[in-house]
């Protein structure tokens, strides 16, 4: 089952990858997965480490395939040198979370601005302002007809701009037909696919690809009645590439004084001080925490109140031995009172 499943899953993967065979890999600059300073891959609107995962008929219910984005580069394929897109195929069991590589550093999408696109569905490029164009849609279009989809003789196919999205479909020759949707910056946002012999296969989840969401506030609330507090922070559990793993990697910086902070690893507690000698009043706290998708400001405004001299001990004594000497002084005196009398 394991040989069908495999066989199965590689023979999709061509609506979605290149074969690379033969395909001189030139050395050049890589964009790869590096935490949370991970770049996006130029030209294009992903990131190194994203899963994209498909869920198909032919297969085990309980197999998902998955297309992992391994890296980018310039690379010259053939045609002449273009910004590319690489990938990893996986199998996903979704019951027991185990992962079966199929293929490693497949070839997903290829843009050259003069000779244009190759590639498949999931992975597509993006012009200079990160927005999806008729242009690029044309281009992908011209590139599944003289390659990937010229076998099945599609009898119909439209773009459609306003929703970003491509569809090709036959009537009368085995119901045959991809809809594919996209963000406007090009991220795979919907596909549903019935071709043979792959049966049906459809988008099952992909990267949010969302900035941090996190909070902090004072340990004893918003009203404070020293110079000197902790702050708790509580960053939202997110898998924001989907890649099956709860993302740790993040950044924090602070604004003090007049600049801000270096960016460090986010702790779960500051010590956080307006100053020994600041007066009483409302006091501003900015936090900025960043992932490799972006960067996250909060502000929160804390009420500084002094403590009152009633409410301050005599320095150098515990407050029960303070308590303790009151009270016999108390007593001493109603007792004279009483003596008095």
């Amino acid at each position: 089952m394991k040989k069908l499943n495999k066989f199965i899953l590689i023979s999709s993967f061509t609506l979605f990858l290149i074969c690379p065979l033969f395909i001189p890999i030139s050395k050049a600059q890589e964009w790869v997965y590096d935490g949370v300073d991970t770049e996006n891959i130029p030209n294009h609107s992903v990131y190194p480490s994203e899963w994209y995962v498909f869920a198909q008929t032919l297969l085990d219910p309980e197999i998902l395939s998955v297309g992992e984005i391994s890296h980018g580069n310039i690379t010259d394929i053939g045609p002449g040198p273009g910004y590319c897109a690489w990938g990893n195929g996986l199998l996903l069991n979704i019951t027991s979370g185990e992962t079966t590589s199929i293929s490693n550093k497949s070839l997903i999408s290829y843009w050259n601005e003069t000779i244009g696109f190759i590639g498949g569905g999931s992975i597509i490029p993006v012009e200079l302002d990160g927005m999806v164009s008729d242009r690029i849609l044309s281009n992908i279009s011209l590139s599944w007809e003289t390659s990937m989809l010229s076998s099945y003789i599609f009898e119909h196919k439209q773009r459609y701009l306003n929703t970003y999205s491509l569809a090709f479909w036959n009537e009368t020759y085995n119901s045959a037909y991809i809809h594919f949707n996209y963000t406007n910056d090009g991220i795979l946002a919907a596909s549903n696919c019935y071709l043979l012999p792959f049966g049906n296969l459809s988008l099952y989840s992909q990267p949010a690809q969302l900035p941090p969401v996190f909070s902090f506030a004072p340990e004893q609330g918003l009203i404070v009645n020293s110079t000197t507090f902790i702050l708790d922070i509580d960053i939202a559990a997110a898998d924001n590439n989907n890649d099956g793993v709860t993302d740790t990697d993040y950044l924090m910086r602070h604004f003090q004084g007049s600049s801000w902070t270096s960016w460090g690893t986010p702790p779960n507690q500051l010590l956080w001080s307006i100053g020994s000698s600041a007066p009483s009043g409302n006091y501003t706290i900015t936090i900025e925490v960043r992932n490799m998708y972006g960067v996250t400001q909060e502000q929160i405004e804390v009420q500084y109140v002094p403590p009152s001299d009633d409410e301050t001990p005599i320095p150098g004594y515990p407050t029960l031995f303070i308590a303790i000497a009151i009270s016999i002084a108390i007593s001493y005196l109603i007792l004279k009172n009483r003596i008095k009398k």
